[in-house]
């Protein structure tokens, strides 16, 4: 027999869990729910390919030119930016985290002069590629994400 205060009786939905048993935020999962705005269900299909777009024009520095990884979100976002928040969102932090990985890129370059650095510059730069394509997958399969302390940032910019 169940206690009909039971929170998990059967055919009751649970109710909210206290902030000490909410699962851990970790990489790409949001610490706080996002705005309506800004959820990637309530986002069109155009707008979730342009949110997915926006994360792999960081490739562009891959191909093209050195500074394409932060130039091609940044084109996404100057287009896109007064017709949609999402896509906003996703082009702003996109850039801002290139920006990062680019100056530990410049960092771990810097510091080959003193130790033999090329590697761990090699691999921040890829790092910052991989993450892109990490969060055009997900924005593009219609979930929210952000990019680990990067995205709580923008977000806060954003309003």
């Amino acid at each position: 027999m169940t206690d009909a205060t039971d929170p998990n009786a059967p055919g009751e939905a649970p109710g909210p869990q206290p902030a000490s048993e909410a699962p851990p935020a970790g990489p790409g999962v949001a610490a706080e729910p996002f705005p309506p705005e800004l959820q990637a269900a309530a986002a069109s299909k155009d707008e979730r390919t342009w949110g997915m777009i926006a994360h792999l024009a960081a490739l562009a520095g891959l191909v093209f030119l050195p500074f394409g990884a932060i130039v091609g979100p940044l084109v996404v976002w100057l287009i896109k930016k007064e017709e949609s928040r999402f896509v906003a969102f996703h082009a702003k932090q996109c850039m801002w985290l290139q920006i990062f990985a680019l100056g530990a890129t410049i960092v771990c370059a810097l510091l080959f002069f003193l130790f033999v650095t090329i590697p761990l510059a090699f691999l921040a730069y890829l790092g910052g590629m991989a993450y892109a394509v990490y969060g055009a997958i997900q924005v593009s399969s219609g979930k929210d994400f952000e990019y680990y302390k990067v995205g709580p940032w923008v977000r806060k910019s954003m309003t």
